[in-house]
């Protein structure tokens, strides 16, 4: 055994401080640090950390088929870089680079038992920010990579940037599922720059994948460098979520611009026209009692925050979710995103069963969405809501043969969130929209408009299919030039 092993300092007072060890003897000489699955100084095949490790520049850890968890009451990260979360990470000079987390066969990253720290009550009576109950969190980093790795009961967010660039998060599994609020996935905030996500799969209770430019992370600015999210690649999702599974998120004139995001698909164990559907079991892997000795809890008292995840909630709001009207200051006209401030989107192949598989809001500009196919019972593919917009490419939007109508949705109103007036292909609540074409567009059987909605809309629509002869082009005061 090598000191590059956690099992080399059997007398440490706890597993943090053994891991940590580790990484402290590789700093001194590039080698990697190989967690294995048995913990010598427990006996156990489990790793407690009532605080996290902290990694250098050059760091990599091998998680070897091992299981890491926060331990009960911890207020602290699994793995974050030295200087997260301090002042000396708001300095360029303090940047760190090429840091490498990557699993080997089932390597877990566990929240365990939840310590009740929510946005809600962070940052009062002593409590720390909210980040801490992240398994991971990095600021100031680039060359980043972390793969090939579980993450299950995320006490929050699952893994979060602050100004990292050239990073790669790919192979990464999650199962959160509502033992506390907010489980996203994977959150690139403010700063982020040429990234690529990929092949990520699970269930998280809040956004899979956020990509969020926001005032409200300002206390990790560093002052020199550019505040934009940008040059992101997103691809291969399959996940379920009752929010969105990629959103991105932006105000008070921070940009988010040249993403490209391809592949996704809306988790869905059957066929949900399948008659035989309602009658069988939903199998969601749970995640409860997976460490013996300790059960699961959840953040609040009397249950989960939110339901889990059952057949009358079974449901995601957005496969994609482009921009928002509720992160503003009404006082503020500053505040709200703008034209031009979110540009050069791409998405592309996506295969959606949500409410709204495409929900764009508040500005968007410059870009294309492409060959997404509904099924389900989704009442509108694309949906614009109040905002600006222009220079949009719809490209081959159409529902399957098989979706239906759920008459529950008949009685929304259009002032509510997601709301219309008439259910579409592409829907726009109250918009400005200026350049939009749509080409390939395909109803559902039972569509009543291929367009529809209200505000100062010019499209310009070629190709268009209409499963059923009666169904209009336009429905409301929208204008639709068929070419």
């Amino acid at each position: 055994m090598n000191k590059f092993n956690p099992n080399f300092y059997l007398d440490a007072k706890d597993d943090a401080e053994m891991i940590q060890k580790a990484v402290d003897a590789a700093k001194e000489c590039g080698e990697k640090v190989v967690i294995p699955r048995h913990n010598e100084r427990t006996g156990k095949d489990i790793w407690m950390l009532p605080r996290a490790v902290k990694l250098y520049t050059g760091t990599t850890i091998c998680l070897d088929n091992c299981h890491i968890r926060q331990a009960d009451e911890s207020f602290d990260n699994i793995f974050k870089n030295l200087f997260a979360r301090t002042d000396e990470g708001r300095l360029i000079e303090n940047r760190q680079y090429d840091i490498h987390i990557y699993g080997l066969g089932n390597a877990v990253l566990d929240g365990g038992n939840h310590n009740g720290l929510v946005e809600r009550n962070a940052n009062r009576d002593g409590r720390p920010v909210t980040l801490v109950n992240s398994p991971l969190h990095f600021v100031n980093c680039e060359r980043i990579c972390v793969e090939n790795l579980r993450i299950v009961n995320s006490r929050y967010w699952g893994m979060c940037f602050h100004y990292c660039s050239s990073g790669r998060v790919s192979n990464i599994h999650f199962m959160s599922v509502g033992n506390c609020p907010n489980q996203d996935g994977i959150d690139l905030r403010t700063g982020c720059n040429s990234f690529v996500i990929e092949n990520i799969s699970g269930f998280t209770q809040d956004d899979t994948i956020a990509l969020t430019c926001l005032k409200d992370s300002a206390r990790y600015d560093i002052e020199g460098m550019d505040d934009s999210i940008h040059n992101v690649i997103i691809r291969n999702i399959t996940s379920f979520t009752l929010c969105a599974q990629i959103r991105l998120l932006n105000n008070y004139g921070r940009k988010i611009y040249n993403i490209l995001i391809e592949n996704v698909q809306n988790f869905a164990e059957y066929d949900p026209c399948d008659e035989r559907s309602n009658s069988l079991p939903l199998r969601i892997p749970m995640s409860k009692n997976y460490y013996i000795d300790s059960e699961t809890t959840s953040a609040m008292p009397g249950g989960e925050y939110w339901a889990m995840f059952t057949p009358d909630r079974y449901w995601t709001a957005a496969s994609i979710r482009l921009g928002e009207n509720h992160y503003s200051d009404p006082n503020d006209p500053n505040s709200a995103a703008k034209l031009g401030q979110m540009y050069n989107i791409t998405v592309r192949n996506v295969q959606s069963r949500a409410r709204t598989p495409i929900y764009i809001a508040r500005a968007l500009c410059d870009s294309v969405i492409e060959n997404v196919q509904v099924f389900g019972k989704s009442p509108i593919a694309v949906y614009f809501d109040k905002g600006e917009y222009d220079n949009i490419k719809l490209r081959d939007i159409s529902f399957n043969r098989n979706a239906f109508h759920d008459p529950a949705y008949d009685n929304i109103k259009e002032e509510d969130w997601c709301g219309f007036n008439s259910r579409s292909v592409v829907y726009f609540k109250k918009a400005k929209a200026t350049n939009i074409f749509a080409d390939g567009i395909t109803t559902a059987v039972d569509s009543p408009a291929v367009f529809a909605g209200s505000g100062d809309v010019s499209i310009s629509a070629r190709d268009i299919c209409s499963r059923n002869g009666d169904i209009p082009v336009s429905k409301g005061d929208i204008k639709v030039k068929v070419l």
